[in-house]
Order: C-alpha cells, then structure tokens, then sequence
C-alpha cells in the first residue's frame, strides 16, 4: 500500500474510532437502578390510565431505552423515585401487568 493511501486510511479509521467513542459517552447508560432515587415511595402500587400503555424504561427519562410498556389500566409497585434534569419526577418498580409482570424499571409519574 502507497505512503498516502495508508496514511488516509489510518487517518479515518482513527477518526470513525473516535467519534465513536464520543457518540456511546454522549448517550445516556444503557441502565440505571433504584441507586438513582432520592425519595423512598416504598410501599404503594399505583395504576396506569385507560387506553394508555406507559413506557418502562431503563432510566428515568425518554431519552433512555423503552424495555416494555404497563397495560392499559395496569399496575406499578413503586419502589422509590427520582427527578431528571428536567425536574420530572420518574417512579422505579416492578410491573404487576400481566404482559410485563415482574418487570423492573422506570415510569414517569406524570402517567398516574
């Protein structure tokens, strides 16, 4: 391989490699636990609205990935809760819906 072509091939893999590395760091963590909270909501369930099925989510805010969704009218074991950079407040728990039961992650409080 010439001298030149070498180095522009080095020179874009260096930088695919790079701004690689930028876009995972620039995404918010693939998963987030109830470590996050700052409130103890331990205790109740709450429901979910009609004809609505809330996101489960693996932390709290849409920016982080959809897991699965409550039913329509489903339940949420809320655990604790914690605001996001927004200030909206988001329930960690367990799903007592039947197409997610046992499901661990976060619901925007603003559903319930």
């Amino acid at each position: 391989m010439r001298p030149a072509l070498r180095n522009a091939v080095m020179t874009t893999t260096a930088t695919a490699v790079l701004l690689g590395g930028i876009a995972a760091t620039a995404t918010p963590a693939s998963a987030v636990g109830s470590s996050t909270c700052t409130r103890n909501d331990k205790n109740h369930s709450v429901r979910g609205p009609n004809l609505e099925w809330p996101a489960i989510r693996t932390g709290p805010g849409v920016a982080y990935k959809a897991k699965g969704h409550l039913d329509s009218a489903g339940e949420f074991w809320v655990e604790c809760s914690a605001k996001n950079k927004y200030g909206n407040r988001w329930y960690y728990g367990e799903s007592l819906s039947s197409s997610t039961y046992g499901m661990k992650g976060w619901v925007a409080a603003s559903w319930f």
